[in-house]
């Protein structure tokens, strides 16, 4: 059977977003601003009378000229400009509000764009740090401006003279402005983090989803489980238990994250676990607090690994209970009820998973035990066809005393059908070690071309016989394949060979070999009798021969088609066929070229 069980490795799915995928959005507005500041300015100054200072022009040539260096620098290295743009757009903006009234100034809500932008892309503790230190420039300023060490720029007229020195009014701005920048990270950071660890969980679920139903490995199956629950929670670590057939015990089969020492504890016996028990009956299951929960049987070891919380789910499959997902938390309360609805709907597409694994298990041992059982068969009939044959050929050589020519005739009759016998011997066993793991033989690089043309030079006296032109053209050379040097010989030995049997005598057969992209491409012509279109589909069953090949009384097994086909999956590679009835038969092998 072939095997189906590479599975690619987890991707760990990203927790906040990435700053450096903004830096290009950031470079855009920050043309606009520049250019808006030369801009408005003079119509500020002429149309609205506003005092605006010239260094205002200074400004937005300076804000122009760094961000057309932030562009240059964003096309080399897009992750390196991150930390200086924040830092330059803080101080290009703590200017602009000095120069446009200070604490008096309208500009000072800008802050606030900043304020929000960092509670969208930083994490939450970074995002409460990044409004204090806003808080902190503002209040800056606006002692700089009250103490007189900056001088103060009043463009709005209106107000009093002295405003931006009033103790009062600092305070009260300033208060006023905090709470705002606070309150306003206090409720954008829990949704933006709601909403990470949602798209977070949602990729995880996608990717468990198109991943697990392609693998029939079990314990790629269960690692990945456990892997990708560990990433989508960001948990301590996750384990995987499967119930033993009588339901009484439980194993961890796959666990991510846990020590060797955890591991080494111990089978858990259902009896004396409730937690688990609990989950077996359906419902995930929250532990706010391990190490004071009695409901475990292990709750020393589970103390030691420094678990907290824990978050169980059941596997359920179609068959019943399966076992139990554990996921582990550093801390308490670490999990929530949409955490477990999470698992619950990873351990469902788990569950699936792992029984296709598991019968998949199940169907390739029954096909080696019976692959087994038909070499062992194979090799008690093998010793007793060839003593017959043996002695019919004795008798059929006139060393056994005379025959007359219906009694050789007889014999004649009875050795056609021994070599018969035997071919379908050798040709079962040949099935039956492909198919057996361990009998194949290890893979090495092997020469195709020295192949074929050994295969072609052992049947050339038996095309010879027929009189039959074999023809060879190897387009490229040098080619090497992945596969075992019996295995490849046995392919183009079954392929040529049938080529001569079904071939009527005068007639041609053509192999051609050559190279196609990062493939081998061997292709084995005839202009024998053909197959008819009904029966191509069918060739490489076991035992299958085409109706065309049976009124004609040619000998065969049906299994030579069979073995090749088993050979070249084998060895990652195709097969394919094309027919006419009485126009030949092409038969092409492709297998990949040895890396």
């Amino acid at each position: 059977m072939k095997d189906h069980s590479s599975v690619p490795e987890p991707v760990d799915v990203p927790t906040s977003v990435d700053l450096s995928n903004n830096s290009a959005r950031l470079i855009r507005m920050r043309w606009l601003a520049g250019l808006a500041m030369l801009i408005v300015t003079p119509v500020c100054v002429t149309v609205l009378n506003v005092p605006l200072p010239a260094a205002l022009y200074a400004l937005g040539i300076g804000i122009l000229a760094y961000n057309a260096l932030m562009e240059w620098a964003y096309r080399r290295q897009p992750r390196s400009i991150v930390t200086p743009q924040i830092v330059f757009d803080w101080l290009a903006l703590a200017i602009f509000v000095q120069l446009t009234g200070g604490i008096e100034s309208p500009a000072v809500t800008f802050f606030l764009f900043h304020v929000l932008l960092a509670s969208i892309l930083l994490s939450r503790r970074s995002a409460f740090v990044y409004a204090v230190l806003v808080i902190a420039v503002v209040a800056a300023i606006a002692a700089a401006d009250a103490i007189g060490l900056t001088i103060h720029h009043q463009v709005l007229l209106a107000l009093p003279p002295e405003l931006y020195r009033e103790p009062l009014f600092i305070v009260g701005t300033l208060i006023f402005f905090s709470i705002t920048v606070l309150v306003t990270v206090s409720l954008i950071t829990p949704i933006v983090s709601d909403l990470r660890d949602h798209e977070r969980q949602l990729a995880s679920l996608c990717m468990t989803i198109q991943v697990l139903p392609r693998s029939l490995d079990l314990p790629r199956v269960l690692d990945q489980l456990a892997r990708s629950v560990t990433h989508s929670l960001q948990a301590k670590a996750a384990s995987i238990g499967l119930l033993d057939e009588t339901g009484s015990q439980m194993q961890i089969a796959a666990a991510y994250g846990l020590s060797q020492k955890y591991l080494a504890t111990g089978l858990v016996q259902m009896a004396h676990s409730p937690i688990d028990q609990e989950a077996l009956r359906g419902y995930p299951i929250i532990v706010e607090e391990a190490t004071t929960d009695q409901r475990f049987q292990y709750p020393a070891e589970i103390a030691a690994e420094g678990i907290h919380s824990i978050l169980c789910a059941a596997l359920i499959g179609r068959r019943g209970p399966l076992g139990v997902v554990r996921v582990y938390g550093w801390r308490p309360h670490c999990f929530n009820k949409r955490d477990a609805e999470f698992v619950s709907t990873v351990a469902r597409q788990g569950a699936m998973a792992i029984e296709n694994a598991l019968t998949y298990g199940e169907l390739r041992h029954t096909d080696e035990t019976k692959s087994q059982f038909v070499r062992a068969v194979t090799h008690e009939l093998r010793s007793p066809v060839v003593g017959a044959q043996s002695l019919v050929r004795t008798m059929t050589h006139d060393l056994a005393g005379g025959l007359n020519d219906m009694q050789r005739d007889i014999l004649k009759r009875l050795s056609d059908r021994l070599d018969v016998l035997k071919m379908l011997i050798d040709d079962l066993l040949d099935l039956a070690a492909g198919k057996i793991e361990g009998l194949q033989g290890e893979l090495t690089d092997i020469s195709v071309e020295a192949t074929v043309l050994n295969v072609v030079d052992h049947l050339r006296a038996q095309a010879e016989e027929k009189h039959i032109e074999l023809q060879v053209d190897v387009l490229q050379h040098g080619l090497t394949v992945t596969a075992t040097e019996d295995g490849l010989g046995r392919i183009f030995l079954n392929l040529i060979g049938n080529a001569i049997k079904y071939t009527p005598p005068g007639g041609q057969v053509h192999i051609g070999l050559e190279q196609s992209h990062n493939e081998a491409l061997a292709t084995v012509s005839d202009t024998g009798i053909g197959i008819p279109e009904v029966d191509v589909p069918h060739l490489f069953e076991e035992f299958y021969r085409a109706s065309n090949v049976k009124r004609n009384g040619i000998t065969g097994t049906g299994l030579g088609l069979a073995i090749v086909k088993d050979l070249v999956e084998r060895y990652e590679g195709r097969v394919s066929v094309q027919s006419q009835v009485g126009g030949g038969t092409t038969l092409t092998v492709v297998l990949p070229l040895a890396r």
